[in-house]
């Protein structure tokens, strides 16, 4: 679904752009809003819908990322 409306919104933007009914700063507003209206909701429903009922309890925890001495991350 969300691909069909990728490809929809994209193809027309180009067509508008192609044809002189939008210029360049309109087409680029239009593929930004296109792209951003399928990754957002993902990146939301990523965020809210983890399955932690099929996940461990030692994967529930975020890794703890533990530095060595002298590394170059110290500097």
């Amino acid at each position: 679904m969300m691909s069909t409306g990728l490809t929809f919104g994209t193809i027309s933007a180009l067509y508008g752009f192609g044809h002189g009914i939008i210029d360049q700063g309109q087409y680029s507003a239009l593929v930004a809003t296109v792209i951003g209206s399928a990754v957002i909701p993902t990146l939301i429903v990523w965020r809210l819908f983890l399955p932690r009922h099929l996940l461990r309890p030692a994967e529930l925890k975020r890794p703890v990322v533990r530095v060595a001495e002298g590394s170059p991350a110290d500097e």
